[in-house]
Protein backbone atom coordinates (compact mmCIF):
# COMPACT_ATOMS: atom_id res chain seq x y z
CA UNK A 1 0.00 0.00 0.00
CA UNK A 2 1.18 3.41 -1.18
CA UNK A 3 1.01 6.92 0.46
CA UNK A 4 1.88 10.08 -1.39
CA UNK A 5 2.65 13.33 0.08
CA UNK A 6 0.05 15.48 0.44
CA UNK A 7 -0.96 17.51 -2.40
CA UNK A 8 -2.77 20.20 -0.14
CA UNK A 9 1.09 21.17 1.34
CA UNK A 10 2.22 24.66 -0.17
CA UNK A 11 5.27 22.15 -2.05
CA UNK A 12 5.30 24.63 -4.82
CA UNK A 13 5.67 27.94 -2.44
CA UNK A 14 8.92 26.06 -1.10
CA UNK A 15 9.87 25.48 -4.56
CA UNK A 16 10.07 29.16 -5.27
CA UNK A 17 11.49 30.21 -2.23
CA UNK A 18 13.87 28.14 -3.17
CA UNK A 19 14.16 29.65 -6.70
CA UNK A 20 14.62 33.05 -5.08
CA UNK A 21 17.30 31.92 -2.60
CA UNK A 22 19.13 31.05 -5.59
CA UNK A 23 18.51 33.76 -7.47
CA UNK A 24 20.17 36.18 -4.91
CA UNK A 25 23.40 34.18 -4.63
CA UNK A 26 23.58 34.75 -8.05
CA UNK A 27 22.80 37.99 -8.08
CA UNK A 28 25.72 38.30 -4.93
CA UNK A 29 27.65 36.39 -7.28
CA UNK A 30 27.74 38.51 -9.50
CA UNK A 31 27.84 41.61 -8.25
CA UNK A 32 30.84 40.57 -5.73
CA UNK A 33 32.50 38.84 -8.95
CA UNK A 34 34.14 42.53 -9.88
CA UNK A 35 35.62 43.24 -6.99
CA UNK A 36 37.36 39.32 -6.32
CA UNK A 37 39.32 39.84 -9.58
CA UNK A 38 41.93 42.18 -7.49
CA UNK A 39 43.11 39.04 -5.24
CA UNK A 40 44.95 35.84 -6.44
CA UNK A 41 43.26 33.59 -8.40
CA UNK A 42 43.81 30.64 -6.18
CA UNK A 43 41.38 32.69 -3.73
CA UNK A 44 39.08 33.27 -6.55
CA UNK A 45 38.85 29.93 -8.08
CA UNK A 46 37.85 28.76 -4.40
CA UNK A 47 35.42 31.34 -3.97
CA UNK A 48 33.97 30.55 -7.46
CA UNK A 49 33.78 27.09 -6.72
CA UNK A 50 32.26 27.35 -3.03
CA UNK A 51 29.46 30.08 -4.93
CA UNK A 52 28.83 27.26 -7.67
CA UNK A 53 27.83 24.51 -4.92
CA UNK A 54 25.62 26.67 -3.18
CA UNK A 55 24.21 27.64 -6.37
CA UNK A 56 24.05 23.74 -7.30
CA UNK A 57 22.34 22.70 -3.92
CA UNK A 58 19.58 25.81 -4.11
CA UNK A 59 18.32 24.49 -7.46
CA UNK A 60 18.86 20.63 -6.59
CA UNK A 61 15.99 22.32 -3.47
CA UNK A 62 14.33 23.63 -6.26
CA UNK A 63 13.54 20.40 -8.04
CA UNK A 64 13.35 18.71 -4.96
CA UNK A 65 10.25 20.88 -3.17
CA UNK A 66 8.72 20.98 -6.86
CA UNK A 67 8.51 17.21 -7.40
CA UNK A 68 7.53 16.83 -3.83
CA UNK A 69 3.34 15.70 -4.50
CA UNK A 70 3.90 12.96 -6.98
CA UNK A 71 6.23 10.96 -4.45
CA UNK A 72 5.51 7.98 -2.33
CA UNK A 73 6.14 8.81 0.98
CA UNK A 74 5.18 5.94 3.07
CA UNK A 75 4.67 2.20 1.43
CA UNK A 76 3.60 -0.23 4.06
CA UNK A 77 4.35 -3.84 2.97
CA UNK A 78 3.86 -7.48 4.30
CA UNK A 79 7.00 -7.23 6.65
CA UNK A 80 8.12 -3.52 6.56
CA UNK A 81 7.19 0.04 6.25
CA UNK A 82 9.62 2.15 3.88
CA UNK A 83 9.84 6.17 4.36
CA UNK A 84 10.72 8.96 2.42
CA UNK A 85 13.54 10.90 3.72
CA UNK A 86 14.46 13.87 2.29
CA UNK A 87 17.81 14.43 2.45
CA UNK A 88 20.76 12.00 1.75
CA UNK A 89 18.84 8.75 2.65
CA UNK A 90 15.77 9.04 0.03
CA UNK A 91 14.60 5.74 2.14
CA UNK A 92 14.45 3.89 5.32
CA UNK A 93 13.02 0.46 5.41
CA UNK A 94 12.23 -0.09 8.68
CA UNK A 95 10.99 -3.65 9.48
CA UNK A 96 7.93 -4.44 11.21
CA UNK A 97 10.05 -7.07 13.82
CA UNK A 98 12.71 -4.40 14.64
CA UNK A 99 9.25 -2.35 15.83
CA UNK A 100 9.02 -2.08 19.82
CA UNK A 101 5.60 0.19 19.43
CA UNK A 102 3.81 2.97 17.70
CA UNK A 103 2.46 6.04 19.26
CA UNK A 104 0.11 8.46 17.63
CA UNK A 105 1.09 12.15 18.42
CA UNK A 106 -0.46 15.45 17.58
CA UNK A 107 1.29 15.42 14.25
CA UNK A 108 2.95 12.53 13.70
CA UNK A 109 3.10 8.65 14.63
CA UNK A 110 6.08 7.51 16.40
CA UNK A 111 7.74 4.20 15.53
CA UNK A 112 10.15 3.13 18.26
CA UNK A 113 12.36 -0.09 17.03
CA UNK A 114 14.17 -2.78 19.41
CA UNK A 115 17.39 -1.02 18.91
CA UNK A 116 16.49 2.48 20.32
CA UNK A 117 16.07 4.70 17.49
CA UNK A 118 12.54 6.16 16.52
CA UNK A 119 11.13 7.30 13.20
CA UNK A 120 8.42 9.27 12.81
CA UNK A 121 5.93 9.73 10.44
CA UNK A 122 4.68 13.13 9.99
CA UNK A 123 0.91 13.52 9.64
CA UNK A 124 0.94 16.85 7.91
CA UNK A 125 2.31 15.22 5.34
CA UNK A 126 -0.33 12.74 4.82
CA UNK A 127 -4.19 13.63 3.46
CA UNK A 128 -6.77 12.86 6.15
CA UNK A 129 -7.90 9.29 4.11
CA UNK A 130 -4.40 8.15 4.41
CA UNK A 131 -3.71 8.94 7.54
CA UNK A 132 -6.87 6.71 8.85
CA UNK A 133 -5.83 4.23 6.62
CA UNK A 134 -2.25 4.06 7.50
CA UNK A 135 -3.51 3.45 11.36
CA UNK A 136 -5.81 0.93 10.39
CA UNK A 137 -3.03 -0.79 8.59
CA UNK A 138 -0.73 -0.36 11.62
CA UNK A 139 -3.30 -1.39 14.39
CA UNK A 140 -4.60 -4.57 11.78
CA UNK A 141 -0.15 -5.46 11.70
CA UNK A 142 1.19 -4.12 15.12
CA UNK A 143 -2.24 -4.54 16.95
CA UNK A 144 -0.50 -5.36 20.41
CA UNK A 145 2.37 -2.32 20.23
CA UNK A 146 0.25 0.13 18.75
CA UNK A 147 -1.00 3.02 21.01
CA UNK A 148 -3.49 5.33 19.32
CA UNK A 149 -5.92 7.91 20.61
Amino acid sequence: MQFTFNPDVKWKKYSVNWFLYVIAVVVTVVSTFSNMLEIGIIQLIIVLILQLLIILFGITRVMFYYKMPNKVYLRLEEDYISLYRPNLLTRIKIEFLNVERIVEMDDMFLLVQNNGKEEHINKAWLTEEAIMMVKKELKFILSDKTIFT
